[in-house]
């Protein structure tokens, strides 16, 4: 019962509000009317819209995950675009520094003068530029984009240009190594003489070699005459000292005669002559022969393997030296060869160094310069008229049913008021 009669009560307001239509309407078209008045009268605001192309490098070998890589990075440029110093910088360029507009960074950020977006799933940014004068408008977008390519040019160039810098002290220290590594080379060179040391090496290799073949040689003749010796020296011992030699006068024709006349009828004679044993005294000359050889032989030998040690402990001195030497040499070259290929790389870094800087940095490229705008974008005169219209409907539309129902409430507290009267009395007022 009690929702029946609030819409009734709330059908009965309705259609004395319909009764003020006319009112409502007056309301509405004046609230229109200031608003277009109004907006007639608000200065004009233009947007100059320019883009630039954030894009790898075409210099060297990009990376597989460049392009998904520069998505994420993106914005990372923003703020080439939207820094203080640039707004600075081109509000002294245009003079807008001074009169009429007497801007700093501070009043142009409070103005939203400046709007730098990414469009979804692009690699571009939307530099967007309001301003109440068209061609400034498009100047300042333009001179924005153009800023930060410069500035972006100018990073990439300090990068190349401290690389360089780096590369050319990494150069410098790398012929610097190189040519105290020609110098060592140089000194090592010198003092090895290993020309030298090999002259001496192959001397006594030829001596050693002459001295290993006499030696052998002396050995088998010290064999040979100690054998002889021994074999002498049996020999003699079964040979006598002296020989006996039993011979007869008949020999002799004159003792022959003499003895037939001492003694006709008897025997003949005969004499025994002792004689040194000749056969012992040539084995006694032999022996002592291959005795004096065999001592002088090992003598000799003996002399041949001291001297055969000494140069065999020369040799080996030599051999020692000489890989000692070698070795030094070869460290010397290894270190000249390591320090020529540092300066081979150090200088084919230097020499690539712009464009392998350029191949990891990002190239800014402005497309589509922002043009003059014809229109202005603010204020909406439509827009701004329409909405002045409908908040002036419902504005005045609320007073009236405010004050219907401010008028009811009166009727129910005294009764005797005749509420047609009392509307009939509000639409007079």
């Amino acid at each position: 019962m009690m929702d029946d009669e609030l819409n009734q009560q709330f059908t009965r307001r309705l259609k004395k509000l319909r009764g003020h239509w006319l009112h409502i309407l007056e309301a509405a078209c004046g609230c229109a009317l200031v608003a277009l008045i109004v907006s007639l009268f608000l200065p004009k605001i233009y947007r100059a819209t320019t883009y630039v192309l954030v894009s790898e490098s075409k210099i060297g070998a990009a990376s597989k995950d460049t392009a998904a890589l520069q998505l994420v990075t993106l914005p990372t440029f923003t703020p080439f675009v939207d820094n203080d110093a640039l707004i600075s910088e081109s509000l002294k360029k245009f003079l807008l520094d001074g009169p009429p507009y007497n801007l700093n960074v501070d009043k142009f950020r409070r103005r939203d003068y400046l709007d730098v977006r990414i469009p979804k799933s692009t690699r571009l940014l939307e530099v967007n530029v309001e301003f109440p004068d068209p061609r400034l408008a498009a100047d300042l977008a333009n001179a924005f984009a153009q800023g930060a390519i410069e500035f972006n040019d100018r990073m990439n160039n300090k990068d190349t240009k401290d690389t360089q810098d780096f590369l050319k002290r990494q150069l410098d220290a790398a012929v610097d190594n190189l040519n105290r590594a020609a110098a060592q080379q140089v000194k090592v060179q010198e003092e090895a003489r290993i020309e030298d040391l090999e002259g001496e090496l192959t001397t006594l290799l030829a001596e050693r070699g002459k001295l290993s073949g006499k030696l052998g040689q002396l050995r088998l003749d010290l064999a040979q005459d100690h054998s002889k010796a021994t074999s002498l020296r049996e020999a003699l011992a079964g040979e006598p000292q002296t020989i006996l030699l039993k011979k007869s006068i008949t020999t002799d024709r004159f003792l022959e005669i003499a003895a037939e006349k001492l003694n006709p009828q008897g025997p003949p004679l005969s004499m025994i002559e002792e004689s040194p044993n000749k056969n012992r005294e040539e084995i006694q000359r032999d022996f002592v022969n291959a005795t004096v050889s065999s001592a002088a032989e090992s003598a000799g030998v003996q002399a041949a393997t001291d001297r055969l040690d000494r140069m065999n402990k020369e040799i080996t001195r030599l051999i020692t030296n000489l890989a000692t030497v070698r070795s030094r040499v070869a460290n010397a070259a290894q270190d000249y060869a390591l320090a020529s290929d540092a300066v081979k790389n150090a200088s084919h870094e230097y020499q690539t160094a712009s464009v392998t800087v350029s191949s990891k940095s990002q190239d800014m490229k402005q497309i589509a310069p922002a043009l003059i705008p014809e229109r202005p974008v603010r204020p909406s005169i439509l827009l701004n008229t329409a909405l002045g219209f409908l908040l002036g409907a419902l504005i005045s539309a609320a007073i009236y049913y405010l004050a219907i129902q401010n008028r009811l409430e009166l009727t129910r507290e005294n009764p005797f008021v005749d509420e047609e009267d009392e509307v009939v009395t509000l639409r007079r007022s």
